[in-house]
């Protein structure tokens, strides 16, 4: 931790600015780790622990209040470890959410540079590597998925992620025109992977704060091919209702792998009492909550199998000058595929902004 004054801006709804400097009292939390005193809205994973609408439990409770020390003149405070303590205001690209062809390809198959910011990730085990779930590209350093996407899971752990691919099939995705000119895209990079944030309450059981953040081993560098998609930053954007969204992937599960060529479905919104009666109907029992889930398509069978678990529910939204921004992660579910009328199961990105930008670190 550098001891240097460090201006310290975290965008959650109080807009707590202060420095993180010598003056920040050092502590021992009731673990027994080097840990500082600072306000509570400071220490990423307790704040949102506590701003949850679910009551922590009892163990978790009693961390907090035995973590509790005294700062003058802040209101309560706490013994946080280093890494859970925001530095500062963290950064998502302005130019985002943009491809070199502003158009929905025909059909369920995509084009290359189509969707620029999609993510496979990829498993290893024995020696073996294998994709698996699916993410989106949100900055130079990290992509955004699914917290059941990087659980191990019977020995695949996840080792690295693959940025700029659209046909799995080719070393080189390309389009040609029908003068017989064509365009490529540079070849699919694998960056390795630092580390995972998962959100602190998510649960496996019953799919809620499904969601998790990659941080890449290394910055990589956008191009036609690998691109950020937008994130609903602005309230206005957070706001919106779409009348429908595109989800993207390789027909990826948790379990099983489909197509090679890029996929994409047109879907709409479903609202979540109707949701929530559907998935019962078809034996699928879990309490969907109307701030931290979408449901979305289920007609003509086959949304639900374009999608990578993990990866982006999205659409071109005007307010931000017509970019792709990302509503939605696949979350685990129902298996929908072949079963008419089964929505698909998303967690809703705005309802963890706060999260997302806390988490980011340069």
């Amino acid at each position: 931790m550098a001891f240097s004054k460090i201006l310290i801006c975290s965008l959650i709804p109080i807009n707590v600015c202060s420095v993180l400097s010598q003056t920040d009292p050092a502590c021992t939390t009731p673990t027994r780790k080097a840990g500082f005193c600072v306000a509570i809205e400071r220490c990423r994973n307790i704040h949102y622990i506590l701003r949850s609408p679910t009551p922590p439990i009892k163990g978790i409770q009693s961390y907090i209040d035995r973590a509790a020390c005294t700062l003058p003149g802040v209101e309560r405070s706490i013994c946080c470890q280093p890494t859970e303590i925001v530095h500062r205001r963290p950064s998502l690209p302005e130019d985002c959410g943009d491809s070199i062809f502003q158009k929905l390809s025909q059909g369920n198959e995509t084009d290359p540079f189509d969707y620029p910011w999609m993510v496979a990730l990829r498993y290893s085990k024995n020696g073996l590597l294998k994709d698996g779930c699916g993410g989106s590209l949100i900055n130079s350093r990290y992509v955004l998925t699914a917290a059941h996407c990087v659980q191990p899971r019977d020995g695949w752990m996840l080792s690295k992620v693959r940025l700029g691919e659209q046909d799995r099939s080719k070393p080189i995705d390309c389009i040609v025109y029908s003068n017989g000119e064509k365009s490529c895209a540079d070849p699919p990079i694998d960056v390795e992977i630092e580390s995972t944030v998962v959100y602190p309450q998510y649960n496996s059981l019953t799919l809620l704060h499904d969601i998790a953040l990659i941080r890449m081993a290394h910055e990589v560098s956008f191009s036609d091919s690998i691109q950020p998609i937008c994130l609903p930053v602005r309230q206005d954007v957070r706001n919106l209702l779409l009348p429908r969204y595109i989800v993207t992937g390789w027909g990826m599960t948790a379990n099983k792998s489909s197509s090679n060529v890029l996929l994409q479905a047109v879907v709409e919104p479903v609202p979540i009492p109707e949701c929530q009666r559907t998935i019962a109907e078809h034996g699928f029992f879990v309490d969907l909550s109307e701030d931290y889930h979408m449901c979305a398509g289920g007609k003509d069978r086959v949304d639900a199998c374009r999608g990578d678990s993990g990866g982006p529910l999205a659409f071109y939204v005007r307010n931000v000058g017509a970019r792709f921004v990302q509503y939605g992660i696949v979350s685990a579910g129902i298996n929908a595929c072949g079963k008419a009328s089964v929505p698909g199961i998303y967690t809703r990105v705005s309802s963890y902004m706060d999260w997302i930008m806390a988490s980011i670190r340069p």
